[in-house]
């Protein structure tokens, strides 16, 4: 004898799957990694900033800055720049959800804040990269 599942149940399990790839679900990945990501970099910079001043005095911290300045360090913090945008916009989208307004509209506000980011973000590029 074959079990059959009552329709409703199978409605709601294709529900489920269906909103693991909406893009609530991406944005609530996105967010946790762009944090995690920018805590990293913090960490990093602390402690190569503060290992160049503290073992090498001023030679030290200049050479490091040297180095940071240059264009591949300069493209990897239009990087991170990406990252802090989508985070803060995200996190705006988030409170104003939480404080209940345009929660019938989340997807639409969140594809706005991040055209909003996409223009920052090349506002940013223009003014970071040098122009060869």
């Amino acid at each position: 004898m074959v079990r059959r599942e009552a329709p409703a149940r199978v409605e709601r399990r294709a529900a489920r799957a269906r909103a693991a790839y909406r893009t609530g679900t991406w944005a609530w990945w996105l967010h946790r990694v762009s944090g995690l990501l920018i805590l990293a970099y913090l960490y990093f910079h602390l402690i190569v900033l503060s290992s160049a001043i503290w073992r090498g005095g001023e030679a030290a911290f200049n050479r490091v800055v040297a180095v940071l300045t240059s264009p591949p360090f300069l493209a990897a913090d239009l990087v991170l720049f990406a990252l802090i945008l989508y985070h803060a916009l995200n996190g705006i989208r988030i409170m104003l959800l939480d404080l209940g307004m345009w929660v019938d509209r989340q997807e639409t506000v969140f594809w706005v804040l991040m055209a909003l980011g996409a223009a920052l973000l090349v506002a940013a590029a223009a003014a970071l990269l040098p122009t060869a």
